[in-house]
């Protein structure tokens, strides 16, 4: 009896979950609702006045700044735009703004200056942008969708209330700015051997990626403007790698060099590793006169020492105690 009601219960909920309509998520790019290509939107969904549509978005890192959206419209009578941004929990995070809009050809630009909310690792998450037609202008905006792509969570604010919007996905991107730069792993050379090239590598790491690395030196102790050389990527990604060059052999004198690092991300934000006014300072040593190689020698030397001991001198033969 207890089987028999075990398997009833379990077909009962198997068959509530398979009739419960689901929300249709799928794994989209963080800035955008998935679309199949970059064309004007196959269709559209119609906003009354004062009517809104949401967006939920997956922030790609942790520290970034939400500037603005861009979306496909059937107006250009944007500036009767109201938009204001949620988080996770449904609770405002931007107040409700009129956006300034840059228009000419869609997908049109709303930019929210100053107004647009900064994410942090204290308080990033998930976010709705909210979009509402708010005049009676023009009776009606209709707002880009793709009916041929069916991944993506929308929803429209009917009322007052959430409902899922399935008819389609609403195409609007966010826009962001990174404000954090890149971040170095790296310990400052000591010595370089005069006249020989010195390699420099560098652990640098972005969330949104590094565009680029650059090294300044020039004679140690010297007011002489620096040189500058660009890194090259020499493995992993934008997001993590380690980049690479060398200083040539010819500019380093007896005196030693100085040098400095900066790293530029996508979001033209610079980080640098020491500075013009506060370099890296790097002794010259003549070749064979490295600190190293004394204790290298000595290495060598007892090596040597422990072979001609172990072959040349007598055995030495332990008493049996037995």
């Amino acid at each position: 009896m207890k089987k028999r009601k075990l398997f009833m219960l379990t077909t009962l909920v198997f068959v509530v979950l398979l009739i419960t309509p689901q929300p249709n998520e799928a794994v989209t790019n963080w800035n955008e609702l998935a679309y199949d290509d970059d064309q004007a939107p196959e269709s559209y969904m119609v906003l009354p006045e004062n009517d809104s549509v949401a967006v939920r978005f997956s922030p790609p890192a942790s520290n970034f700044k939400l500037t603005g959206i861009n979306m496909y419209s059937n107006t250009t009578n944007l500036t009767k735009l109201r938009v204001w941004i949620l988080n996770a929990n449904l609770q405002i995070i931007m107040n409700p703004i009129i956006p300034s809009v840059a228009l000419g050809l869609p997908p049109y630009e709303a930019s929210f200056g100053d107004a647009g909310p900064v994410f942090t690792v204290s308080n990033v998450s998930d976010f709705y942008v909210v979009v509402q037609w708010r005049t009676s202008d023009v009776p009606q905006i209709a707002i880009g969708i793709d009916n041929t792509t069916p991944s993506g969570r929308s929803y429209t604010n009917q009322s007052g209330t959430w409902q899922a919007y399935t008819t389609g996905n609403i195409m609007i991107h966010t826009l962001i700015d990174d404000i954090n730069g890149p971040t170095f792993d790296y310990i400052p050379l000591m010595y370089a051997v005069e006249g020989q090239d010195l390699s420099i590598s560098v652990d640098v790491s972005d969330e949104f990626g590094v565009e680029s690395v650059t090294l300044a030196y020039r004679t140690l102790g010297t007011n002489d403007s620096f040189e500058y050389t660009s890194l090259s990527m020499a493995s992993g990604t934008p997001h993590k790698g380690i980049w690479f060059g060398n200083i040539p052999g010819d500019k380093i004198p007896s005196a030693g060099i100085e040098y400095y690092i900066w790293a530029t991300d996508l979001g033209f934000n610079q980080r640098y590793y020491g500075n013009a006014s506060a370099p890296f300072e790097v002794e010259a040593v003549q070749m064979f006169e490295m600190p190293l190689y004394g204790s290298i020698l000595l290495i060598i030397g007892l090596c040597v020492a422990a072979v001609v001991l172990y072959y040349y001198l007598p055995e030495y033969k332990g008493v049996d105690t037995k």
